[in-house]
């Protein structure tokens, strides 16, 4: 799920729930998609109505789409991996990049300077580009999202449920973590 919507709901509901950063690749296929589509401005649209206050920019049709989310996906696993205490700030910084200023997030002159703004070393850009370990995990959770039914971002996975994807209001996601909770009350043995 995305990045101030995931952190909304875990700090909602720190200590009940296990959140798990898994990599989905919008754009898995080196330049895939060319340029913004119809398709993609209609969601972008329905984005930017369902949430306002993330400033998403609008682009038209035609323009240059990034060719790639390996690049940017490569590096926040790395983050994530090190436990880096920036990661937040290197999501927000993504995001904004890819959502706000319409930057090619596969581009590593953009990643450095999203690093860069979010406190990451510059140098973690290449480190993950580099890293065999890495692709090969971010192929296989993309793989595995793909087979649970995940089709785009933000995506969540909540046990018993259908996935939730795309863009959609925080509360649907507290409903659903809600819904898992007190499903996880009814399979607990009583306390004696």
């Amino acid at each position: 799920m995305a990045a101030g919507r995931r952190r909304t709901v875990e700090e909602e509901f720190r200590g009940r729930l296990r959140f798990e950063r898994r990599t989905f690749l919008l754009a898995p296929r080196d330049g895939q998609r060319p340029a913004y589509d119809e398709y993609v401005v209609s969601h972008r649209v329905r984005a930017a109505q369902l949430a306002p206050e993330l400033g998403f920019a609008i682009p038209r049709v035609g323009m240059p789409y990034p060719r790639s989310s390996w690049p940017a996906q490569l590096l926040a696993m790395r983050v994530n991996d090190l436990r880096h205490p920036r990661l937040a700030a290197l999501e927000d910084q993504l995001f904004g990049a890819m959502f706000r200023e319409l930057a090619d997030i596969s581009d590593p002159a953009v990643l450095r300077r999203c690093a860069v703004a979010a406190g990451v070393p510059p140098e973690d850009v290449d480190l993950a580009q580099d890293d065999a370990g890495l692709k090969e995990r971010a192929r296989r959770e993309h793989a595995e999202a793909q087979e649970e039914g995940i089709d785009g971002i933000p995506g969540l996975l909540v046990p018993g449920l259908p996935p939730i994807s795309g863009a959609v209001p925080v509360d649907l996601y507290r409903r659903a973590l809600q819904h898992a909770l007190s499903r996880e009350g009814e399979d607990a043995p009583p306390e004696p």
